[in-house]
């Protein structure tokens, strides 16, 4: 893999270290930082300032109905305990990108539209040489290149590279 030149900027990787992004977007910085080890070392950065934050906070006491509530679902059986929702990361494993259900958009373009729930994901296979249409984006955009690399106004992006876009960029990217 080439080295990496385009990241996530730091809002968007502390706020993926805080939790806070939708899964779709969490996927796409998740994945990024697989491939990068200086925005690893930022959300890890994001998380002890989260986790020093946390342990400033002052305790409070619980009111005398709520510990007792409290001390009711420590004190339940498993079965009757409340599940806590599993942390928020996303793992997918595609043994093969050709055996995923790819629609063909125009000709020389693929998608396959990825389920999570928060947000759009989608994968992109763009055929080389192939131009897209000239056009900016509502709300954000964050693309990370898995194999190949396109090029527009704002520079050539390759495997590992992240584009974080917004209404105000307007590009035309060539695979």
């Amino acid at each position: 893999m080439s080295r990496i030149e385009h990241h996530p900027s730091e809002e968007t990787v502390y706020s993926y270290a805080a939790g806070a992004l939708p899964a779709a977007l969490a996927l796409v910085v998740g994945c990024h930082l697989q491939y990068c080890p200086q925005c690893r070392a930022l959300a890890a950065q994001g998380e002890a300032l989260g986790g020093d934050l946390l342990a400033s906070l002052d305790e409070k006491p619980l009111s005398q109905g709520r510990r007792e509530s409290m001390m009711a679902l420590l004190d339940a059986s498993p079965a009757q305990k409340v599940e806590e929702p599993a942390p928020r990361k996303v793992a997918i494993e595609v043994p093969d990108f050709d055996s995923l259900p790819w629609k063909s958009i125009v000709p020389g373009m693929k998608q396959v539209d990825l389920k999570l729930g928060e947000g759009e994901a989608k994968l992109l296979r763009i055929a080389a040489g192939k131009k897209m249409p000239v056009h900016s984006h509502q709300g954000n955009e964050l693309t990370l290149i898995l194999r190949g690399g396109y090029s527009d106004s704002l520079g050539k992006f390759n495997a590992g590279d992240f584009a974080e876009l917004d209404g105000s960029v307007e590009h035309q990217p060539i695979a």
